[in-house]
């Protein structure tokens, strides 16, 4: 790749692991040759020539985060703006394609902060990755991963990008304390998508997503054996490889649970107590 990281600095109080409840802030600088641009899921401070071969770019994350949202993009990458806080990244040949699909970014930013509370984040961005990309998306902050498969067309597969904004509230600024309590991130932001689908294309938008991810949630724990942990909401891991229980369960149960809440409580109510959770 002709790449190399020269500095990366995290500033925590505990050594950097791979577990949630351990939040970092970062600086780094990465050099690359000119011919390729450099994003990370934190802000640009700048990008100066290294020499005639290399430039270097620096970055500053000044909001706590896991290590796992730590992200760098590196290629033929162009940036376009859709909006006063909202943009896309993607190769120069789809930019086209990708701005059209995503055009409406800015309205779902706002639907988003609207229910939740202040984005507090600055900018947010979408990168459209190569076929290679094997998720939906990955909600780094100020640089969310999407794959090529939301750009359809027809906006249908906007809601990705709805449910990787919510996470800016729902796992980036709140996140899980482990691998156990992941339904927490996926739960909670499953609930925002649908509510802020529900308001912009209905409510039978958000039912028939329900109904799907009900199906799929239901297969998912048959697989596992229902009398299975990893069939529950709190899948006990006892040094499993956290992938081994990653399915629909956290997503879908979470959201079931938080719409019964909200059966019993109302919306009004819930809307309060997801800004009072977040703040």
């Amino acid at each position: 790749m002709f790449t190399q990281c020269e500095d990366i600095n995290c500033r925590s109080v505990a050594p950097l692991q791979d577990t949630p409840s351990n939040r970092i802030t970062y600086e780094a600088a990465i050099t690359a040759k000119k011919e390729f641009v450099v994003k990370m899921s934190a802000n640009e401070t700048s990008v100066q020539a290294v020499d005639d071969t290399y430039n270097r770019a620096e970055f500053s994350c000044a909001i706590p985060i896991p290590s796992y949202l730590i992200a760098i993009a590196i290629g033929d990458l162009e940036y376009r703006s859709l909006g006063s806080r909202v943009g896309v990244i993607t190769e120069p040949s789809q930019m086209d394609k990708v701005a059209t699909e995503l055009a409406d970014m800015g309205d779902l930013l706002d639907a988003v902060e609207e229910y939740m509370g202040p984005y507090i984040w600055g900018n947010y961005t979408i990168i459209v990755l190569p076929p290679s990309f094997p998720m939906g998306g990955m909600e780094n902050p100020l640089l969310t991963f999407a794959s090529p498969t939301i750009i359809v067309g027809d906006k249908s597969q906007v809601y990705v990008a709805t449910h990787e904004m919510a996470h800016s509230w729902t796992g980036n600024e709140v996140t899980c304390l482990n691998w156990e309590t992941f339904w927490l991130n996926e739960g909670f932001t499953v609930f925002i998508e649908r509510h802020v689908s529900g308001e912009l294309h209905g409510e039978d938008f958000s039912k028939v997503s329900a109904l799907l991810g009900n199906t799929s949630m239901y297969q998912d724990m048959e697989n596992f054996g229902l009398d299975n942990t990893y069939a529950s909401l709190h899948p006990v891991l006892r040094g499993d490889n956290p992938d081994n229980s990653f399915s629909e369960v956290p997503y879908e149960k979470g959201f079931q649970l938080l719409y019964y809440m909200e059966s019993l409580i109302g919306r009004a109510e819930m809307k309060n107590f997801l800004r009072y959770y977040i703040s």
